[in-house]
């Protein structure tokens, strides 16, 4: 069968790709495909079942959606790798004090760090605001400022040698969730693919 998955631009990078080639060497005749967009586009693609389900940064509002958390991720602050006073864990003053590079507005995601900031009382004004970690992680390596990424672009196959990468305080996370319209037929190939996804809490 043939199943839409909408989800992350950080997830189809570097979560997906490992998990979807086990399923194709079990699932050969199974055809996935990813369609990358923000929140907001994968819940109206679910909803309006232009989508079979996704995979999305909660909160994941919608009457016609159930949602279950199938990831916690922490999120964690980049500097250059030769820079020099990088603290041990980033707090938003440290960061707003550099030139700071964040999501794009309307990116759940951004949301999430605006929030952050905000919690702490201090106003940030990014000196750029891009729709790719893949970029952000260019900008910074090449030591134009400092960013706030999802742990999962900077580990593992995301690392980078040119990358200094510190946690924050406070911690600021976000929850993965795969969603579903209420009334969408389960077929087996749907099933194989919410089964991997699912798959994501035990491993992590």
């Amino acid at each position: 069968g043939r199943v839409l998955l909408g989800t992350g631009g950080t997830a189809c990078t570097y979560l997906l790709p490992p998990l979807l080639a086990d399923l194709r060497r079990r699932f050969p005749d199974l055809d996935v495909v990813v369609r990358i967009g923000n929140t907001a586009d994968v819940l109206r693609g679910v909803e309006d079942n232009v989508l079979d389900l996704g995979l999305v940064t909660l909160p994941a509002r919608g009457r016609m959606l159930q949602a279950t958390p199938v990831l916690d991720e922490d999120f964690v602050a980049i500097f250059p790798a030769g820079e020099t006073d990088i603290p041990a864990r980033a707090a938003p003053a440290d960061l707003a004090r550099r030139p700071l590079v964040l999501f794009e507005p309307g990116a759940r995601t951004r949301r999430l760090a605006d929030d952050w900031f905000e919690a702490a009382g201090v106003s940030v004004r990014p000196v750029m605001e891009l729709g790719s970690t893949e970029a952000m992680k260019e900008i910074v390596a090449a030591g134009l400022g400092c960013a706030v990424l999802p742990s999962l672009a900077v580990t593992g196959a995301g690392a980078r040698q040119s990358l200094a990468v510190r946690p924050l305080r406070p911690k600021l996370r976000r929850q993965l969730a795969v969603v579903l319209r209420h009334d969408k037929p389960i077929g087996r190939g749907l099933r194989q693919v919410v089964q991997m996804l699912q798959g994501l809490r035990a491993r992590r």
